[in-house]
């Protein structure tokens, strides 16, 4: 590039970012003017069209526009961008070989949107499909198709209602057009299965607003609602999702909706450029000036989802949508040019056209200059608008014949099914879900992340599991079955909020074979797990029968605060002779333990810490959190048995399993010794 030729680069290949790039090349030579576009994938995803590739309606390739064919005379690179330096005029970027590389420019467009964040809700990450890109789509449509063959061959009805249960979470335009997809898929496809009927599938939309699509006029949401319900999609409005699992979504109000399906259309993280960006924010978007550049920087400029964008037309911030994305490209572009030629920029300032919604079954409700219309004319129009927003001529065809053969021919039930042996995961459960029950195939290995899980021994003639050994954050299960080959031998369920991360069997046979100290860990495991009560049945039933409050000891001391010193919780320790400080915090509920070891480091702590006193040191920086604790309701066999499990000589006691205020603590010696006075009668 000569010294004359002025480069722009623009971070990000949505609407935004490549109607800029190309209403730039419109407007200046090649000669005048290089464009680089940089985006991780190499083509543009059309997103108002995921829910039809998620019910088969349209094929992935359709709804992705290659942007090395439709950036004509425009440089596109698929490098991630790790970092913008815009003091200095360059973006860094990871170039082929790995090496972290950097590119100057003249003037910079920011446009990389935002990502999903199914985070925001405990278990969507692990339970939920996302749906912002095309693999999300294709995920959706190959979960939902196993979900109808695995109903056509189960003999239990009740699980059958599960497999056919789908939950939508969130009302707004992703929401009901995937929600409207699936029912028109599902509902469809019954009269290829014998074993249910179009009565059997439920298709739940969960809105935590008292109306669905708040973006379009009143009247228009109570009608697609309408349409929606005659469809047989129920809603569940003024109603926020609260956690998801296997089983389904739990709200707010306590209700629990079921379903083996969940599609979560709400939560965005920033990008992590915008994250790293040292610029005025608005609600985790670059604020800009009014012609959308940045403040105190004019050569750099952000558009799109990631940017917060005032709109002159009437004052208000720009909602993050197509429409107005492509507006905000185009008017950059010559904002840009009038920069380059030392001219006045102009704010943005775009009135909206209108909104469109496809509901599913031939029905839409739009809104187009004031005109309002719904049913088959406005499925009409919705597919019309969106047939001459594709990007390409090629795509225009390809996606105007699959609509038309949608018509005429039922979507294909063919689903590509992934191989899944080889696979690590993360799993949430909630309170009393179960991870796997006694007879279940072996097939993950577990180690826990955060919270507790309870290891259950075999149902007894009264029908109840006793509780043999609690597991903390740390610990791993199932290695037994998976190495043996055999069935699960034990039922393990979620003692709390529970996150896991699961290994697939080939997964976890190859890492331990290569992993000497996992294989030496596993196998020590395996041999403590042996049941050493096989052979001192009256030992484990007198256990089982002593009340765990008969052995329990009350604490000496009241209990410290995160924010004590830990002075204080040494002369307490060496004072009252303790083995144990229990730690709470200001509701009284425990939260970390101190033992005699964790005192050993306070010297490093204090090495570390940048006043370097231990005056200054609090329990919290030295406290174990989240320690193993046992319920007063639980027996003196659980007790004993997830002290051998972990080593512990003692345990603290909590009231309950969900109320953590500490009620005392047992130790090993106090319960062998009641075992032995029962032995002797």
């Amino acid at each position: 590039m000569t010294n004359s030729i002025k480069r722009v680069i623009i971070l990000g290949g949505g609407f935004a970012g490549v109607k800029c790039a190309r209403t730039l090349r419109k407007l200046l030579p090649v000669d005048e003017l290089d464009i680089v576009v940089f985006n991780c994938e190499n083509h543009m995803v059309f997103h108002p069209l995921l829910a039809e590739v998620a019910s088969g309606a349209l094929q992935p390739k359709h709804v992705g526009a290659p942007l090395r064919q439709i950036l004509k005379h425009i440089h596109f690179r698929s490098e991630d961008v790790l970092n913008i330096d815009i003091d200095n005029n360059h973006v860094e970027y990871e170039a082929h070989d790995g090496k972290r590389q950097k590119m100057p420019y003249d003037q910079l467009v920011i446009a990389c949107g935002s990502a999903a964040n199914l985070g925001l809700i405990h278990g969507m990450d692990e339970y939920a499909f996302g749906l912002k890109t095309i693999g999300d789509a294709l995920a959706i449509q190959m979960h939902v198709m196993e979900q109808l063959e695995k109903a056509e061959v189960c003999d239990d009805s009740e699980r059958k209602l599960d497999y056919l249960s789908f939950v939508i979470v969130g009302g707004g335009f992703s929401g009901i057009e995937i929600a409207g997809e699936i029912n028109e898929l599902v509902r469809q496809s019954t009269k290829f299965y014998t074993n249910f009927s179009p009565a059997d599938i439920k298709v739940t939309v969960i809105h935590s607003r008292d109306q669905i699509l708040p973006e379009v006029n009143p009247k228009l949401g109570a009608f697609a609602q309408k349409k929606m319900e005659e469809a047989g999609i129920n809603f569940v409005l003024n109603s926020a999702a609260a956690r998801a699992s296997a089983e389904g979504v739990s709200l707010k109000d306590g209700r629990f909706i079921h379903g083996r399906t969940i599609v979560c259309t709400i939560g965005n993280a920033v990008h992590h450029l915008i994250q790293q960006l040292d610029v005025p924010k608005n609600k985790g978007r670059i604020a800009t000036e009014s012609d959308m550049s940045l403040p105190g920087h004019q050569n750099v400029w952000a558009i799109g989802d990631c940017a917060a964008i005032t709109n002159a037309h009437d004052g208000s911030l720009s909602p993050p949508v197509a429409q107005f994305a492509e507006r905000q490209g185009s008017q950059v572009a010559q904002n840009i040019i009038a920069r380059l030629k030392q001219q006045p920029t102009k704010p943005f300032s775009f009135k909206m056209l209108g909104s469109l919604c496809s509901i599913g079954g031939f029905n839409a409700v739009a809104e187009i200059s004031g005109i309002r219309m719904s049913g088959f004319p406005a499925w009409f129009v919705w597919r019309g608008v969106y047939l001459i927003k594709t990007p390409s001529i090629p795509q225009k065809i390809k996606v105007g014949l699959e609509w038309a053969c949608d018509l005429v021919f039922p979507r294909t039930l063919a689903y590509l099914k992934a191989d899944r042996t080889k696979r690590i995961g993360r799993l949430y459960f909630p309170p009393g879900d179960f991870i796997f029950r006694i007879g279940d195939p072996a097939t993950d290995f577990y180690a826990v992340e955060k919270g507790q899980v309870e290891i259950l021994g075999p149902v007894d003639s009264s029908g109840n599991q006793n509780i043999l050994t609690i597991l903390g954050p740390g610990d791993f299960f199932g290695e037994g079955a998976l190495l043996n080959g055999h069935t699960r031998r034990h039922s393990v369920r979620a003692r709390t909020d529970l996150e896991l991360v699961a290994l697939g069997a080939n997964v976890f046979t190859q890492i331990s074979g290569a992993l000497k100290p996992l294989a030496d860990a596993v196998g020590k495991t395996i041999s403590r797990r042996t049941n050493v009560w096989s052979n001192l049945g009256a030992a484990q039933k007198i256990l089982h029968d002593i009340p765990l409050e008969t052995v329990m000891e009350p604490l000496k001391t009241a209990p410290l605060a995160v924010n004590d010193y830990i002075g204080k919780a040494v002369s307490v320790i060496n004072e009252e002779r303790l083995d144990i400080c229990t730690i709470v915090d200001e509701q009284g509920l425990l939260v970390g333990m101190v033992t005699r070891s964790d005192l050993f480091r306070v010297v490093e702590v204090a090495a570390a810490l940048a006043n370097g006193s231990p005056r200054h040191i609090t329990v919290g920086d030295i406290m174990v959190t989240a320690p193993i604790v046992i319920a007063k309701n639980d027996s003196a066999l659980t007790a004993v048995d997830t002290m051998r499990e972990h080593g512990f000589k003692l345990l603290p006691v909590v009231e309950s399993e969900n109320q953590r205020k500490v009620a005392g603590y047992v130790r090993v010696e106090k319960i062998m010794d009641a075992v032995i006075k029962q032995l002797a009668k």
